[in-house]
């Protein structure tokens, strides 16, 4: 039987790493009015060019109300405007307004030098390791929660 304090290892691990992430992404995204939570729909939709929320959940798999909250926020920001579809009348599709792009280019230039951090201290072997680690663990978990 696991000692009590390695029953949840992996769980707890993996769960501090993300709540430290989310605090440093944060700071790191602070001045352009991002978060953690809504760089990601500035990102994809900048790359894009438009993207209904359908679209977006099955990019981000965060749950569709979250979505829209964060959309919300980013349309109340001026970042984003939802608007008609022009080949479907019943959808909504997401765009970057003037200043949404004006964000999206400086998100795009400073999203290396935040991602860099994060690996800074392993080599380069061990980047690579942890990239293989990553794919794996998701894969595996997209094949438990379906």
């Amino acid at each position: 039987m696991p000692k009590a304090d390695e029953i949840d290892t992996y769980i707890r691990t993996i769960n501090t790493v993300s709540h430290k992430l989310k605090k440093y992404v944060n700071a790191q995204l602070k001045d352009l009015g991002l978060t953690s939570s809504t760089y990601f729909f500035v990102l994809k939709v900048g790359e894009r060019g438009q993207l209904s929320q359908d679209e977006l959940f099955n990019l981000i798999h965060l749950n569709p109300s979250n979505i829209t909250r964060g959309v919300d926020r980013l349309i109340k920001l001026g970042y984003m405007s939802k608007e008609q579809s022009a080949t479907d009348a019943r959808m909504k599709m997401l765009k970057l307004t003037k200043l949404g792009k004006q964000k999206y280019h400086q998100l795009v230039n400073r999203l290396p030098t935040i991602n860099g951090f994060l690996v800074d201290s392993l080599t380069a072997n061990q980047v690579n390791d942890f990239k293989q680690i990553m794919k794996n663990m998701e894969t595996n978990l997209d094949s438990l929660i379906k």
